[in-house]
């Protein structure tokens, strides 16, 4: 095998050289669009937390109101068997 010639080593430095640079360009470009999807992850993310807090707060309405009507419906129950024991005794 015959040893590299000086043009042959001098082709090889700058096509590794060229390669170094395309490499080096394409991974920024590689960098600022991950960048920009972290960005938007970001913002996604606050979208679902703020999305969430506003179900938490409609859940505990909810359950408020829930809570309300069955104590309604439990106070009514307990006057109309209160009433209904009372007529029977009286009988």
């Amino acid at each position: 095998m015959s040893p590299a010639s000086p043009v042959d080593e001098d082709l090889i430095e700058q096509m590794s050289d060229r390669f170094e640079r395309r490499l080096l360009e394409e991974t920024s470009k590689l960098d600022a669009k991950i960048s920009d999807v972290r960005l938007e992850l970001a913002g996604v993310r606050s979208e679902i937390r703020e999305g969430f807090a506003s179900f938490r707060a409609d859940m505990v309405s909810d359950r408020f109101e829930l809570l309300k009507w069955a104590f309604a419906f439990w106070i009514g129950q307990f006057f109309a068997t209160a009433a209904l024991i009372t007529a029977l005794v009286r009988r």
